[in-house]
């Protein structure tokens, strides 16, 4: 793309900021207005094919109608047509207001460096400026569909402090310029939905939002990669880490917050952007902001006029000469008028303004906090993460990843620094012990994340000891079993056999049941333990019901029924679904994922966990779940809090098989409806609580007060994985 003596029209071009395969962005200087602005510009070949140019300039002009203070002004939109006998592409050229400082990218990367947690006041006052931006695009019927640290813009702060001021939001509706030369960008902050193909939507915008707050508290996003694909499928398919796994300074009630944004199901996020940043207030125990405040009372003042023209002023559509000879003016000058619509549930919500909620405690709280270890010792934990680079015939992908936090530590000694090992079973001395790095010491603080190797290897499956030495800056050992007198904090999972256990398994192999490879499944050619099929089955099942509602509502009864049947053949498995549809009825569920039943009956033999029910049907998640963590709580060595979460789990495990059970009883009413009954009202009635109930399997129950989720079968995967977190203590020899 070039441009001659660097200027288009009355535009000076001064500085290139970016350049790709769809377009260019500029630093420009407007001669006409005697304004700095940001001039983009793009190639119409590069817009999207489903898109014509004529709705796309439309779409755009609908964008620079937003006059909000939280949201980038578009001053100027030009078409400028390709040279005569020029073998290129037409020009979409668009002037936008120009900010002088830092993006919430380069905010979120100075926090991560620095170690230190966002700050709370700043945190509420972004999020609150966003809402009201948002929101009052969504009322427009204007969705971003892009939304990423790089859009947020913050104008400079005197001194240099880093801090989040008064944001601005830019590049609306921009990913309409994705069909025809694919950008290289990774997709991160991209919703499920859009990522399968699908229209953005105001919980898209909710989604990417979440994926924003994921990385503010803990440094990174929630899903990863270096290839788009393999981030789009995590997005599509896979878990995402647990925040407080990755930073444990995050509160429970801030972590359920987070995790409900990031729900595969659009249905099951916060219905408002207004509602996200109500529940986020309360989990940061902050007061409402009175900006929100006067946005409720205002929407609410003005439902019951019937008209919300005091709320939003006209916009000023009034824009400065084209571009030299423009083939399409778009900014005309002409004022728009419309009502905006309703979202009752806003309204709604503010009802309760002003009153002190209290914050929901989970039982599994006590588990992050890092175990004291004496007055002026070191104090931490590692514990495991997933990538996410998941490979379905193996256990690649889960575990993975170990992060490490540890703080009062001392330095080490001058020409010595720490180190940190994974070492394998007590009993198996010949495995390798395995370097995770070197450990920086910064003010007492160590935090890192290894991110293990190319084959994103499961830690678990051979390591269950995590070992701190002290050794040599430049010479270092490389086997810390050699010589334990350098070993300074050291930590092991329970690897002490149950008496009781009919098999002698100790808690550490019951987590690697639940975690890493379970017989049970492996037989059946299903790997990855028993917890991550369970939480993969039971999203399907909440995948399978969304939509339901809608297909009934356009009179799609075919469309029912094969859902409903899909929905069965995951709660029943390919072993117990013929008992509950007619003969010949197809498999619709995915074979491999549906293998084993949700439900699925009690065997009549109590079978230790670990059996492998080879030459039987086996029975379902939810039991085998509950057994082997059942197991694991008869180590001799479980901990208070070990317990305590364990209480915690198989209460909500309990949860899960109520809401399971009330989609069976929903779904064997469904199944044998002939179509016309299908499509009358009490069916819709079953669809509805059978949606909710997958909703409640899968994400967990939300509290109707503060949004937030509880529970599901996301939360016992995380929470079972967090047994497994290694509690520093300082290194004491055996005697």
């Amino acid at each position: 793309m070039k441009t001659e003596a660097q200027r288009i029209g009355h535009y000076e071009l001064q500085q290139r900021l970016n350049q790709d395969n769809i377009g260019e962005t500029w630093r420009a200087y407007d001669s006409s207005t005697q304004r700095i602005v940001i001039l983009k510009l793009y190639h119409t070949d590069t817009l999207d094919m489903a898109d014509t140019l004529t709705s796309y300039l439309d779409n755009m002009e609908q964008v620079a109608a937003l006059h909000h203070p939280n949201i980038a002004r578009i001053y100027d939109i030009q078409l400028l047509s390709p040279k005569p006998a020029a073998n290129s592409s037409a020009l979409i050229c668009m002037a936008i207001e120009y900010v002088e400082g830092e993006t919430l990218a380069d905010y979120i990367k100075a926090t991560a460096a620095a170690g230190r947690m966002p700050v709370s006041t700043e945190v509420v006052q972004l999020f609150s400026a966003l809402a009201l931006a948002i929101d009052s695009a969504h009322q427009h019927g204007i969705i971003h569909g892009n939304l990423k640290p790089t859009n947020i813009l913050f104008s400079q702060t005197p001194g240099g402090h880093r801090r989040l001021s008064t944001p601005l939001i830019t590049d609306f509706r921009q990913t309409k310029f994705v069909a025809r030369k694919q950008s290289n960008e990774i997709p991160f902050y991209l919703a499920p939905e859009q990522v399968k193909g699908g229209v953005a939507t105001k919980s898209s915008d909710i989604y990417a939002l979440g994926v924003l707050l994921y990385e503010l508290y803990t440094g990174m996003q929630p899903f990863r990669g270096n290839r788009p694909i393999a981030v789009m499928m995590q997005h599509v398919n896979a878990l995402p880490t647990s925040p407080n796994l990755v930073n444990p300074g995050i509160s429970p009630a801030l972590t359920q917050v987070i995790l409900r944004c990031l729900a595969k199901n659009p249905q099951t996020r916060f219905p408002t952007v207004t509602f996200l940043v109500s529940a986020l207030v309360e989990a940061l125990h902050m007061p409402l902001p009175e900006s929100l405040r006067h946005f409720a009372h205002l929407q609410a003042e003005s439902a019951a006029d019937g008209n919300l023209s005091g709320m939003v002023k006209d916009a000023d559509l009034s824009a400065p000469p084209g571009l030299g000879q423009p083939d399409l003016p778009l900014l005309a000058k002409r004022r728009r008028q419309g009502s905006l619509l309703i979202v009752i549930s806003i309204i709604s919500l503010f009802c309760i303004v002003g009153t002190t909620l209290g914050t929901i405690q989970l039982l599994h709280g006590k588990t992050t906090t890092p175990v004291a270890l004496g007055a002026g010792l070191a104090t931490g934990h590692a514990f495991f993460l997933n990538s996410g680079q998941i490979n379905e015939n193996t256990t690649q992908g889960i575990n993975d990843e170990l992060q490490i936090d540890l703080t009062n530590l001392s330095d080490p000694a001058p020409g010595k620094s720490y180190y940190a090992w994974l070492l394998g079973d007590i009993s198996q001395t010949e495995e390798t012990p395995l370097l995770i790095g070197r450990l920086t010491v910064a003010q007492g603080k160590v935090h890192l994340l290894y991110t293990g190797n190319s084959q994103h290897t499961n830690l678990l499956t051979f390591a269950s000891r995590f070992l701190i030495n002290e050794d040599d800056t430049s010479r270092p050992s490389s086997d810390p079993l050699l010589d334990q007198s350098t070993w300074r904090y050291y930590a092991a999972l329970a690897q002490t056999p149950a008496p009781t256990d009919k098999l002698h398994f100790s808690m550490l192999d019951h987590l690697r049941h639940l975690l890493v490879e379970s017989p049970e499944l492996a037989v059946r050619g299903l790997h990855g333990g028993l917890a991550f099929w369970f939480a993969r089955d039971t999203s399907a099942v909440a995948t399978a019901s969304d939509g339901l509602t809608s297909s009934w509502r356009n009179k799609d009864a075919s469309t029912i029924h094969n859902q409903v049947v899909r929905i069965l053949d995951y709660l029943d498995g390919s072993s117990y679904i013929n008992a509950d549809v007619p003969q010949k009825t197809p498999f619709l569920a995915d074979a491999q994922l549906a293998h084993i039943a949700l439900l699925g009956p009690a065997p009549h033999e109590a079978y230790a966990p670990g059996y492998v029910y080879q030459s039987e049907p086996p029975p379902g998640y939810v039991y085998l779940v509950q057994t082997h963590l059942n197991g694991a709580l008869l180590s001799p060595q479980t901990t208070a809090d070990q317990h305590q979460l364990a209480i915690a789990i198989n209460a909500n495990l309990d949860n899960v098989r109520r809401a399971l059970v009330q989609m069976y009883q929903d779904v064997r009413q469904l199944v044998n409806m002939p179509d016309a009954q299908l499509l009358q009202a009490p069916a819709l009635s079953l669809l509805d609580d059978m949606v909710t109930q997958a909703q409640y399997a899968s994400t967990g129950q939300p509290n109707p007060i503060t949004g937030t989720s509880q529970g599901g079968a996301l939360w016992i995967y995380n929470n079972l994985q967090r047994l497994a977190t290694f509690n520093l203590a300082a290194y004491k020899a055996s005697k």
